[in-house]
């Protein structure tokens, strides 16, 4: 039977605004200014070069994390990995703007690279409060419905303290459901994308940085989900192509293939 991915109906107004959640490096992290990403390379060497050059930590929530940390983080780690791949040609220009967030220029085309977190709104509150819990060192996973109802503070506090241990999953339940997050993260960004001032560009992109909290999920056979899901939509979205940023690699769709491609971590040792 194909996979029914069953999401809330449109506008999508469920206050279910991603907030960045990343697994970030941010050891003796001081609060200043993100640094913009304005990027000039003529071959694939000199960005990469350009790329470690950057600093990418990513602060915790409460020491001044932004959005513009998590872009960061998502676009130098997405550029690094398509590097010396045909998705990039040289000379090229990477520049940060707004709505999309992200223009890169080659010699024949302009891309234009909109980012999102995908992140339920209250994992990502619950991961803000566990330092207000003494003894809280475990906070255990949860299933959230993408789109869903917001849980009351006293709910949120309960998986901050590690006091809600969660229903687990059953078979193929985490596939499924990183595969309608997805769904729902893309829909959001194309509503928004045809309904406000984004400018268009010659191809457009959706990068999502798949932050949803899983336990050991097999990516591609959600990506088999989430791609069966795209190839059932009545008018197709709004983007060229939609990259998933995963734990080792990026996830490639373009209507009717994927392809992954492992991440080129340049700051690993960093």
């Amino acid at each position: 039977m194909p996979l029914e991915i069953i999401l809330p109906k449109p506008s999508l107004g469920h206050n279910c605004v991603p907030k960045c959640n990343l697994g970030s490096r941010h050891k003796n992290f001081r609060r200043k200014e993100v640094a913009m990403i304005n990027i000039a390379a003529n071959s694939a060497i000199d960005l990469l070069a350009k790329l470690k050059a950057i600093e990418i930590n990513v602060p915790p929530r409460k020491k001044g994390r932004n959005t513009e940390h998590c872009e960061r983080w998502s676009i130098c780690r997405f550029l690094a990995t398509y590097a010396e791949t045909n998705l990039i040609q040289y000379p090229m220009r990477v520049e940060k703007r707004e709505k999309p967030d992200f223009l890169i220029s080659l010699p024949s085309t302009r891309i234009g690279i909109e980012v999102t977190e995908a992140v339920p709104p209250d994992w990502a509150w619950a991961n803000a409060r566990r330092e207000n819990f003494i003894g809280s060192n475990l906070i255990f996973l949860q299933s959230f419905q993408p789109g869903g109802p917001r849980m009351s503070k006293m709910e949120v506090d309960n998986i901050a303290s590690g006091a809600n241990r969660g229903d687990g999953w059953v078979g193929d339940a985490p596939e499924k459901e990183w595969a309608e997050a997805m769904a729902y993260f893309s829909l959001q960004k194309a509503d928004k994308f045809l309904k406000s001032e984004y400018e268009r560009f010659d191809v457009n992109w959706l990068l999502i940085y798949d932050n949803w909290p899983l336990p050991a999920v097999e990516y591609l056979t959600g990506a088999d989900y989430f791609l069966q899901w795209l190839g059932t939509l009545d008018t197709p979205l709004p983007f060229d192509s939609l990259f998933v940023e995963c734990a080792d690699s990026i996830l490639h769709f373009k209507v009717p293939s994927y392809a992954p491609q492992p991440i080129r971590d340049l700051w690993k040792n960093v």
